[in-house]
């Protein structure tokens, strides 16, 4: 029976205030390209397309055959974890931490950093929003519900944030290096001038580090929790997608003060009973594989793909007559559009030469003049979507 017309259902009023998600909204729009035989490249998605390394891979196959594997876990994680995920963070970056109380394992990085704001802040409290932005931040912010307070990363500063900018609202900030989407790291002087500020605003910081181990050349991504002034007012967030080629397993971790992070356990255990076991016995596995705080070869091996793909791209696009430089770290590539108007560039892209990329507008208003590349696709693709490109037009006089 067709219910009547006012029982309809429909999307709460809001949902309805939170834009598509870019990434399902371009897929969409890639379907049904088709020319000359050609379908569509996409280059929209930081989707890792290399393998985990063999020993995360058999740890999660025995860890499905364990009598216990099929059980329960808890909202804060299976302790064997919490443990391999402090020597971790101890190896890495001489941060010591206590399993049970700094620590809390995520379905993902993006789970706890959309989860955290609704654990500590209340309905309308300002949440602080880098632009250009991951899109989930804004999400987050406006189902909490929360008021989005911008906060400009500006190209003239490397995309790093500049403390004088920061709103005189709210109480919570996203911050994120190796940054999504323009690929910039942040020197550690400029990650002391961002806990500085914070703590001079008495700020609580949601540092989202899910690019620590992409980087390039010699750059190594720091904690914020190394920093004087951090530790007390930050939880960071992990991700074990883009480091070992686990993005569709869902397994990441949180770690900071005991007090922030709480709240978030808190809220876990209301909406989910832990990430599946045998995920977190493969997590362990592939923690394990750094024995200090330099990559092992299996992660290496990985980030060295990806830089070959970053500089093939980037000398492509440069043949074409298109400014870029490379990023300093992640799977992405900020590339300015000729005219400056990146939502029209990338609709050229896909509707003339089958190249789907994302419209910086997706990441705030900021982004608007840029696209985003990401590199997670094989060199022989990466060549042939350098093929496929127009030569560029002249540009406006701005650069990237």
């Amino acid at each position: 029976m067709i219910p009547p017309e006012g029982r309809r259902p429909r999307a709460s009023r809001l949902l309805s205030t939170v834009p598509p998600y870019p990434f399902a909204e371009l897929e969409r729009a890639a379907k049904g390209w088709h020319r000359d035989g050609r379908g569509v490249l996409d280059f929209s998605i930081g989707d890792p397309d290399l393998p985990p390394p063999a020993a995360v891979r058999d740890a999660a196959q025995a860890a499905l055959a364990a009598p216990d594997g099929h059980r329960y876990s808890t909202s804060r994680g299976e302790p064997d974890l919490r443990e391999a995920i402090a020597r971790w963070m101890r190896r890495r970056f001489g941060v010591i931490l206590d399993p049970d109380s700094e620590i809390a394992v995520l379905l993902g990085s993006k789970e706890g950093l959309t989860a955290f704001p609704r654990a500590v802040l209340d309905p309308g409290d300002g949440l602080l929003v880098p632009d250009p932005g991951y899109p989930a931040y804004r999400g987050a912010a406006l189902l909490g519900p929360f008021r989005p307070c911008p906060v400009p990363l500006r190209p003239e500063r490397g995309y790093r944030l500049d403390p004088t900018d920061l709103p005189r609202e709210g109480r919570l900030l996203y911050a994120n290096y190796p940054h999504n989407p323009t690929g910039a790291v942040a020197d550690r002087a400029a990650l002391q001038e961002l806990a500085d500020a914070a703590a001079d605003r008495d700020l609580w910081v949601a540092y989202d580090n899910a690019y620590s181990e992409v980087t390039f050349d010699s750059t190594r991504a720091p904690s914020f929790l190394e920093f004087p002034g951090a530790r007390a007012r930050t939880v960071e967030f992990h991700s074990l997608s883009k480091t070992f080629g686990l993005a569709g397993w869902r397994i990441g971790f949180a770690v900071g003060d005991s007090d922030l992070l709480a709240p978030l356990v808190q809220l876990k255990s209301q909406v989910d009973s832990g990430a599946p076991r045998p995920l977190q016995r493969a997590a362990v596995a592939a923690l394990e594989l750094y024995r200090g705080a330099d990559r092992p070869p299996e992660v290496q091996r990985s980030v060295d793909e990806y830089g070959r793909r970053m500089a093939c791209l980037v000398n492509g696009l440069r043949e074409r007559g298109y400014p870029v430089e490379l990023p300093g770290g992640t799977l992405y590539l900020w590339q300015r559009a000729p005219d400056g108007d990146g939502a029209a560039f990338a609709h050229r892209l896909l509707t003339e030469h089958g190249l789907l990329v994302t419209p910086g507008s997706a990441f705030g208003a900021g982004g608007a003049p840029f696209v985003r590349w990401s590199v997670t696709r094989p060199l022989e693709v990466i060549e042939e979507a350098v093929r496929r490109l127009p030569p560029a037009p002249s540009y406006d006089g701005c650069v990237p």
